[in-house]
C-alpha cells in the first residue's frame, strides 16, 4: 500500500479527475491560505491597518468560486461517463 505524505497528498489535492494539474484547486487552496493569514495578522494589528472590505470580500468570493467549480467538475465527469457507459454498453 502507497503511503502518502505531506507532499504527494498537497499534489493529489491540485489534480482533477483526469490527473492532470488543475487551475481551480490550486486558485482555490491559495485564496484559503491568504484569507487565512490576513484574518491572522488583522487579529495583532490596529484597526487603521486593516484591509479593505471589499477587498477580502473578492479573495473570498474567488475562493468559494473556485472550490465549488473544482466540486462540480469531479461530480459532473462521474456522471457523464456513467450515461455513457449505460447508453452504449458495448464501450
Amino acid at each position: 500500500m502507497k503511503t502518502l505524505n505531506f507532499k504527494n497528498w498537497l499534489l493529489q489535492l491540485t489534480k482533477d479527475e483526469r490527473g492532470s494539474v488543475s487551475v481551480k484547486p490550486v486558485i482555490a487552496i491559495l485564496g484559503a491560505l491568504f484569507l487565512s493569514i490576513t484574518m491572522v495578522i488583522n487579529s495583532f494589528t490596529h484597526k487603521e491597518v486593516e484591509p479593505a472590505d471589499n477587498l477580502v470580500e473578492a479573495v473570498m468570493i474567488i475562493t468559494v468560486i473556485g472550490m465549488g467549480a473544482d466540486s462540480l467538475d469531479k461530480f459532473s465527469m462521474k456522471g457523464s461517463k456513467e450515461g455513457k457507459k449505460e447508453a452504449n454498453p458495448e464501450v
